[in-house]
């Protein structure tokens, strides 16, 4: 009998792919027996995804629990049903004077402590089902409010109605 490969590996998750299909191409790849995520990343984020491969899965609940960072951007004067960029325009606002003093006043009242409602499409579960598959059949679900950190927003560049920052924060925070 052969000891079984047990590890974390790092993966840039490209575009296009959920972080469900990254760890099935590992699982295939790797010919693992367990793979598991240390955080999922929406399908068209790109950026670091922690995976565990075998024994090491039992380290995932140490990742999940840590500070993450995200650069992102974010477009003025435009809502999504989606609260992201893959979404149908819902509303739309004139964001012209919007200043980068604006912005960064926005941001400051975002930091710390505050109870988030997660988005209606997201990767949490109700009654075993995806709440973004629920909310494609029409059928949302919404959950109660969650206690999250946000421990700095960094303001990094405004172009027009497009505003890239940095965020830190505690694991289970939606960015979008």
């Amino acid at each position: 009998m052969g000891l079984e490969k047990s590890g974390i590996l790092v993966i840039d998750k490209p575009a296009g792919m959920s972080s469900a299909q990254v760890v099935a191409e590992i699982k295939k790849a790797s010919g693992a027996r367990k793979v598991g995520h240390a955080g999922t990343l929406d399908p068209m984020a790109t950026g670091v995804l922690v995976c565990c491969l075998n024994s090491a899965t039992r380290l995932a609940r140490f990742l999940l629990s840590g500070r993450k960072t995200y650069d992102a951007t974010l477009t003025l004067g435009v809502a999504t049903d989606t609260q992201d960029r893959t979404g149908e325009v819902v509303a739309r606002a004139d964001a012209g004077a919007v200043t980068r003093e604006a912005i960064c006043a926005v941001f400051e009242r975002f930091t710390g402590g505050l109870d988030q409602q997660p988005p209606v499409y997201s990767a949490l579960k109700h009654a075993g089902s995806p709440l973004y598959r629920l909310a494609r059949k029409g059928q949302p679900v919404q959950k109660p409010p969650r206690p999250v950190t946000i421990f700095s927003i960094v303001l990094t560049g405004v172009d027009g109605p497009r505003v890239r920052f940095e965020v830190e924060c505690s694991a289970g925070t939606y960015i979008r």
